[in-house]
């Protein structure tokens, strides 16, 4: 008995392990309690929401702030030339303000300012200066046609001696021709303080000259001569109360006359505009 002892054990082990194993298989069917073994499960780990979020609006461009703008170059303040030394302003001047090349010959000569304020002034007082002029008489003789033994009357060939005069004359821009005026004025009167004319200006002086010459009628028709002595004289008696300034004029010719007093009636009109804006 005492040697299979090993063997009943094992078969009892055996048993015991059935006991259980059925005892937890069928635990439903049987009224004993049983033992109940809390298991701890791991809780399960959800996955993050994934929420989209928009991007952040990149920030817009700061606007590049306009460059500061260079300051103007200040022009330096002209300064007029010596009255002795202003010939050379006056020619580029004048010889700017015309296209035509018979220009450089009218300013070819010294002592320029002088010389216009001289004949300026002596067309206000009706006077004919000549020497200060010298360069724009016309080239070729005065000329005559006689009608009878004492009445001449002016040949219309004679007035085409004006032309060239006429023609430079009316190449001058007339605002140009204002505007240079009042700049070298101070230089102008200047010259004209020289006369020694008392009460006077070289402003009113120079206005009063162009209206002596804007007073010559315009004589369309036959202008007749007589001859006293040597001079020829105007047979119109009112023709010849006319200064000697206004009878040049008249011996330019009706076409020169006219075209003079329109070109001298713009500058006119220009020079008041740049004399009150000065």
């Amino acid at each position: 008995m005492l040697s299979n002892k090993p063997l009943l054990l094992a078969i009892g082990a055996g048993l015991l392990v059935i006991l259980i194993a059925g005892t937890l298989l069928f635990e439903g069917d049987e009224q004993a309690p049983a033992t109940t073994q809390i298991v701890t499960l791991p809780v399960p780990q959800l996955a993050p929401e994934i929420v989209e979020v928009a991007p952040e609006p990149e920030p817009e461009p700061e606007p590049e702030s306009a460059p500061e703008p260079e300051p103007e170059p200040v022009e330096p303040a002209f300064v007029l030339p010596l009255l002795n030394a202003s010939d050379g302003l006056i020619r580029d001047g004048l010889v700017s303000l015309s296209r035509h090349e018979g220009m450089n010959q009218w300013v070819a000569v010294n002592d320029l300012i002088r010389k216009f304020v001289g004949f300026t002034n002596g067309v206000s007082e009706g006077r004919v200066v000549r020497n200060p002029v010298e360069i724009l008489a016309p080239r070729g003789k005065f000329l005559v046609s006689q009608i009878d033994e004492e009445t001449y009357s002016i040949d219309p060939k004679s007035y085409d001696r004006y032309d060239l005069f006429v023609n430079i004359f009316e190449s001058l821009d007339s605002e140009g021709t204002a505007e240079l005026y009042v700049l070298v004025l101070p230089l102008l009167d200047q010259a004209y303080s020289e006369l020694g004319l008392p009460n006077g200006s070289m402003n009113n002086t120079l206005f009063a000259a162009i209206g002596r010459l804007l007073e010559v009628p315009v004589i369309a028709g036959e202008v007749r001569l007589t001859q006293p002595v040597v001079m020829y004289e105007f047979e119109d008696s009112a023709l010849e109360r006319l200064s000697p300034a206004q009878k040049q004029v008249i011996r330019m010719g009706p076409i020169n006359t006219q075209r003079l007093q329109r070109k001298l009636s713009e500058i006119s009109r220009a020079l008041r505009v740049a004399l009150e804006t000065n």
